[in-house]
Formats: C-alpha cells, structure tokens, sequence
C-alpha cells in the first residue's frame, strides 16, 4: 500500500484529497501546518508528499527546502499543490527538484496522472513542461 502525507491548510480541499487518494488505496496521513507535516515525515516516511505553497509559518517551498537538506527524506517524491500562478513557481520549484505540479481546481485525471508521475522509477522520472 502507497503512503501518502497530505500538507494542506484549507481543510476543505485537504479533505477532498484525502478522500481522493483513499478511495485510489492509499494509506493517507494528512497535515494542516508544514510543520505537523515536518514531524509526520520524521514520524514514518511517506511514499509520496502532497503539499500546498500558500502554508501558515513555513510554505510549501521552504518545506520542500527542509526535506532536500536531510538525507532520510531528500528523495521522497514531491506533488506541488497550488492555486496560484505557475510562471513564478516553477522556476523555484525546479530548483528545488521538484517535478511534479497539480493545479487546484484539479480533476482526477489530472490527480491520476501526477500520481502515475510522482511514482515512476527514479531512472524514468518525468519532469514538469518548461514555461
């Protein structure tokens, strides 16, 4: 079973993808601030991490940040979620490995297709469209 952490903090829309990605089989532990999120990694490492830019007290960049400096965690793969325009995040999120990016409003397509992304084998990795 795939282990997913949901870091979003509207609760509506972290909900609604929870509920997604259970009804997709996945074990889901769900985080409303970055910084539950950082304890939930530490905790058990997910398989892959969902997580929103606009985040009280650390965003969704700086988080990523702190998963890519710590050798348990730099390698687990990361869904960018975000409502926000892509053309100032992609740069950054690029920089930071970040490759893959799910725009809200979402449709499950779209949700099953970063899954499909976010867990290929690493020498098969895609990689977010250049804007």
């Amino acid at each position: 079973m795939v282990k997913a952490l949901v870091v979003e903090g509207e609760a509506d829309i972290r909900h609604l993808l929870v509920d997604q990605l259970k009804d997709k089989g996945f074990q889901v532990r769900k985080g409303d601030s970055t910084v539950v999120a950082l304890q939930r990694v530490k905790e058990e490492r997910p398989d892959v991490i969902f997580v929103d830019i606009v985040m009280p007290v650390m965003n969704g960049l700086l988080f990523v940040s702190e998963l890519k400096e710590d050798a348990e965690t730099f390698d687990i793969p990361v869904v960018l979620v975000t409502a926000i325009g892509l053309s100032g995040v992609i740069p950054k999120a690029r920089e930071l490995g970040i490759k893959h990016i799910l725009t809200k409003p979402w449709e499950m397509e779209s949700l099953d297709l970063m899954i499909d992304r976010a867990l290929v084998p690493r020498d098969r990795q895609w990689d977010i469209p250049v804007v």
